[in-house]
């Protein structure tokens, strides 16, 4: 728009010249001066009215322009607090007094250019973690496949006693029921990143919901002869979905089971708060480490020593989900070798 109004100027003076020249050659010399001044004046005036046109329509189309750049700002960069938000808001309006056109729209498309930036990084960081995710699944999912497999083909072995064909597909039947409940946890982390779970939320007896919790795991504590003790009022309450809440705390105790030895102990406890209630669960297991205390929330997290143990690594990181869900936090303490205490608070008053 500049090279085009200044070509029209360029015009206008080489008019104006020619315009000169023809009146200095064709008119008497006492008129030559008049006509020639308000010749020039035509044309300045002319010039003068282009711009101030031009002007405005550029104005126009910088403010829409920028206005439409800070509404993709506004309504794109969701994750930006409302602080921030005003504060662009007051450099928009300091701008608009302030600065020329020109610095006001490359203001808005730097700006514009940022969340650009930031979204494309965030998407590149979620591409990868769904590629690792990807992986993490298929490398579960691999082992209890490859054994059904080889089982199978065990199975068309003409000389397979028959209980030797029994025994084989006992143990297909327990590498299905890890594939469904790979399948099962997989779905149910799903549902809690995607927010697509719907949880009913009321303020309900804690100890209702421990019993739930210990009812799923008192048949493996009985297998290894560990002692399972609560210890809860039943007058305590705290707000909380009960049936999450029991998965969640199952978790904590599946773990804990898992990785107690025979003849161990897991005791529970409930401390009422004034913000929130504490559920306890001590464990006389192997324990973990405290560089550690972060990671086994991960999901697929499994420590090396653990590896030949039974899971998938989705139980914590499940639990974790479902907590903060309701408005509470986990945290662990251990010593490694003497057991590990988690604590689950829910919150005591409703958290909107």
């Amino acid at each position: 728009m500049r090279a085009f109004r200044y070509t029209l100027i360029t015009l206008h003076v080489i008019l104006a010249a020619a315009g000169g020249i023809f009146f200095r050659t064709q008119l008497p010399k006492g008129r030559i001066s008049a006509v020639a001044f308000l010749f020039l004046l035509l044309f300045c005036c002319l010039d003068l009215g282009y711009y101030l046109y031009f002007r405005k329509r550029f104005v126009a189309f910088s403010e829409e322009v920028c206005r439409k750049a800070d509404q993709i700002i506004r309504n794109g960069n969701n994750r930006i607090g409302e602080d921030c938000r005003q504060n662009a808001r007051a450099d928009w309006d300091c701008g608009q007094n302030q600065e020329t056109l020109t610095s006001k729209l490359t203001m808005e498309l730097e700006k514009l250019e940022n969340i650009t930036r930031n979204r494309l990084s965030e998407s590149e960081r979620e591409k990868e973690k769904l590629q690792k995710t990807i992986s993490e699944i298929a490398h579960q999912v691999k082992t209890p496949l490859s054994n059904i497999r080889m089982y199978q083909d065990m199975l068309t072995e003409p000389d397979l006693s028959p209980d030797e064909a029994k025994q084989f597909t006992e143990i297909m039947g327990q590498q299905i029921g890890n594939l469904e409940f790979l399948i099962d946890s997989l779905v149910k982390a799903s549902r809690l990143e995607s927010d697509l779970i719907r949880m009913n939320i009321e303020n309900t007896s804690v100890l209702h919901t421990l019993t739930a919790s210990v009812n799923g795991i008192v048949r493996k504590a009985d297998r290894k002869k560990i002692d399972l003790s609560v210890h809860c009022d039943p007058d305590i309450t705290a707000f909380h979905d009960v049936k999450w809440t029991a998965e969640a705390v199952g978790n904590i105790l599946d773990n804990g089971v898992k990785y107690t030895p025979e003849g161990g102990l897991i005791c529970i406890d409930v401390r009422p708060g004034e913000l929130y209630a504490e559920i306890r669960v001590r464990d006389t297991g192997k324990g973990i480490a405290p560089a550690h205390y972060n990671d086994i929330f991960k999901r697929f997290y499994r420590e090396d020593s653990s590896r030949n143990a039974k899971g998938l690594g989705l139980g914590l990181y499940i639990a974790r989900n479902i907590v903060m869900r309701e408005g509470g936090y986990i945290m662990v303490r251990s010593v490694p070798g003497e057991g590990s205490l988690f604590s689950v608070f829910l919150p005591m008053h409703h958290i909107p």
